[in-house]
């Protein structure tokens, strides 16, 4: 459950994102100049920024509660309560961020020449009437806010990979030693065995030959037979043992991999949100820095050819990729989750 927690948290935040995000890509896509609300189009710039915003920290509060629980700290687990407050404290906070949105955003009217003709165009973005310094400010704060969030990230997730690795490492060496171990006292039981076998041998060979001359032949075949088997026993042992140093090499060559295995076996969860988080990061910044260059250059959009027009839209929602992929990477990782869509889709 605490590994788990803020899974469900972080699938609504991408999925509201994913439905404002589309939505609002379509209706920019089929009708870039034909957004008519100003209301509309300030809020889902306010709830879009929010909802990334919130996707975001909740990233960063993944990533504090991984670290506590590997580092195993004095409390190794976030209590009910204090994530709860994380949570609600995010959405706060992300409201807070966004509230500018809605008054730097909104509908803009293009002037839209062809030949003889002037026609006039309405587009959801920035406003231009708006103080372009508190814009650019905005942006930069923006950025900064992103870069820092992304910094504490990379700190946290090395932090955890290398008490990962730490331990994994170190488990590893003391069961290729306990192995070692275990193997040697395999060979002086198995050669103690052999010893008390022989002796055995030769005090019923001698038994039987006082006793009579009839059971002779039968003892000495039964100890000749024993003996081979003693003979062959031994060999094969010591061809054990040659193997075993090889074996260890072997074994010790390959570490790296089964460490990295193991890590994804056992620490899945740090393993998927690490992955979200380089995603997310990916993504993200792109979009920062466009916002930037739209807040700088006056009239940006409206200089850009069509090609550079395509490309800068797609730059510019490209981060919906990442709430679109998040679903995919729960379904790889987890295993509860995967069993429980497999289970739904038997039902349909």
């Amino acid at each position: 459950m605490d590994d788990r927690y803020f899974i469900p948290c972080l699938s609504l935040v991408d999925m509201i994102a994913c439905s404002i995000g589309a939505t609002y890509a379509i209706s920019m896509n089929f009708n870039p100049f034909n957004f008519r609300s100003d209301l509309i189009c300030k809020l889902v710039w306010f709830l879009h920024q929010s909802i990334s915003f919130s996707s975001a920290l909740l990233l960063v509060a993944i990533a504090v509660q991984r670290y506590i629980k590997v580092s195993r700290l004095v409390n190794s687990s976030m209590s009910l309560r204090s994530k709860r407050f994380t949570i609600t404290s995010i959405l706060i906070g992300s409201t807070i961020i966004s509230v500018p949105c809605l008054v730097l955003y909104g509908r803009d009217e293009v002037l839209l020449k062809n030949e003889n003709r002037t026609i006039t165009g309405y587009n959801c973005g920035a406003v231009p009437n708006v103080n372009q310094k508190f814009l650019f400010g905005y942006s930069v704060t923006l950025l900064l806010m992103c870069l820092s969030g992304i910094f504490a990230l990379i700190i946290l997730y090395s932090l955890i990979l290398s008490k990962i690795f730490k331990q994994e490492s170190s488990r590893k060496k003391n069961f290729y030693r306990s192995n070692k171990q275990s193997l040697s006292d395999k060979e002086q039981h198995s050669s103690g065995n052999t010893i008390q076998t022989e002796s055995s041998n030769v005090t019923d060979a001698d038994y039987s030959v006082d006793k009579s001359e009839s059971n002779t032949t039968y003892i000495d075949s039964t100890t000749t037979n024993n003996q081979q088997q003693n003979m062959q026993g031994g060999p094969a042992i010591k061809g054990n043992n040659s193997n075993v140093p090889s074996a260890i090499q072997t074994g010790q060559k390959s570490q790296f991999g089964r460490i990295i295995c193991l890590i994804t076996r056992k620490h899945r969860f740090s393993v998927m949100f690490f992955l979200i988080t380089i995603l997310f990061c990916i993504s993200f910044l792109p979009r920062i820095a466009l916002m930037i260059t739209e807040s700088a250059i006056s009239n940006f959009w409206d200089n850009l050819t069509d090609v550079n027009y395509v490309i800068a839209l797609c730059v510019y929602r490209g981060h919906l990729l990442n709430t679109v992929v998040n679903p995919v990477i729960y379904l790889f990782f987890d295993t509860d989750f995967r069993s429980s869509c497999q289970k739904l889709c038997c039902r349909n």
